[in-house]
């Protein structure tokens, strides 16, 4: 089997053992109801650490049908650093993250210019339905290892990592060794956490939203580390 293997398939889910591959009761409402699976049709699914396997769907359920097939991590783990941005936006960034291949989405804790700022019970809520929309995307764009989302992470603690840059005009064009990328909010980010951060990167000439910048430099990441 192969990834086209998984991208013909009619659906992919995460299961907890592919071994013996059985679904989640949401998972199983949303293929007979809303995707109206008919029986015959392929399947895939994955236990999110890199372990998937082909399957039939039958009679409200998955039949295994080829051998698991392991993937090895990827060798370097690409991460995003976002702040929460009014509306919409957040969830639509973790979405197209996951989506363009990022591993880790780090929600930052509020910054000094920060237009949203969670509570400790909002954080909770939000980050649990993020966490929700990673998956779904994850099963969307057929990845094998679910990516991991955490939050909220207090800037200085997300620039102490390896390979960090933050997201800044007139930052490095040249993105080399970059791993992670962190993006200020709305309200872009303070001389003072500029100063904190041992590498700036350069977005380019224009001005982006916060949440279009993160999914840029996703893309970007993802270009230089998985081409």
């Amino acid at each position: 089997m192969t990834d086209e293997t998984l991208r013909r398939s009619s659906a992919h889910v995460f299961v907890d053992d592919v071994a013996h591959p059985v679904l989640a009761s949401d998972d199983a409402h949303h293929l007979a109801r809303v995707l109206r699976l008919r029986d015959g049709e392929p399947v895939t699914c994955s236990d999110g650490r890199g372990r998937w396997r082909s399957c039939t769907w039958v009679a409200g359920g998955l039949t295994a049908r080829e051998n698991v097939i392991e993937v090895a991590a990827p060798s370097a783990r690409l991460s995003v650093g976002i702040a929460p941005v009014r509306g919409d936006g957040t969830e639509d960034a973790v979405t197209k993250l996951v989506e363009v291949g990022i591993d880790e989405i780090v929600i930052l804790a509020p910054l000094e210019h920060s237009v949203v700022r969670w509570d400790a019970d909002r954080a909770a809520v939000h980050i649990e339905r993020l966490g929700r929309l990673v998956r779904t995307a994850a099963m969307q764009s057929r990845r094998v290892h679910l990516p991991t989302i955490r939050g909220p992470v207090p800037l200085e603690d997300v620039l102490a990592g390896e390979g960090v840059a933050l997201a800044e005009p007139g930052g490095d064009t040249v993105w080399d060794g970059v791993t992670a990328v962190v993006v200020g909010p709305e309200g872009g980010f303070s001389p003072a956490e500029v100063a904190r951060a041992a590498r700036t990167v350069s977005m380019g000439s224009s001005i982006l939203r916060a949440g279009t910048a993160a999914v840029a430099a996703g893309v970007r990441l993802a270009a230089l580390h998985r081409s």
